[in-house]
């Protein structure tokens, strides 16, 4: 969400035109699957929207955008943390900060 968000900072017109959600994963490196369950969570909570369609079940992700609650909580790290925390099986590093942290244990 951060990413999306200095996105939209930067380029206003990308929460109306959306992300390329392989950009998106590529810059996160993430794979398709990692991102794609991210992006449905995100999306189930509101705070992302987004073009997809699926194709025999598996979900094609096209372009991501920002929703309103998405910018709030990103603005909020009180808010990030509460509903978008890190967890033990998270990767190392806090894209949210920009910083390393330990894992938790």
């Amino acid at each position: 969400m951060q990413l999306l968000y200095e996105r939209a900072v930067e380029t206003p017109q990308s929460l109306i035109a959306g992300i390329e959600a392989r950009e998106i994963a590529a810059l996160l490196d993430m794979t398709a699957h990692e991102f794609a369950f991210n992006a449905l969570y995100l999306d189930g909570k509101g705070f992302i929207t987004n073009d997809r369609a699926s194709n025999g079940g598996e979900y094609h992700f096209n372009a991501i955008m920002l929703t309103s609650a998405g910018i709030d909580v990103v603005e909020d790290p009180v808010e990030m943390d509460r509903h978008v925390p890190i967890t033990p099986q998270a990767r190392t590093h806090d894209r949210r900060r920009g910083r390393t942290r330990r894992p938790l244990t």
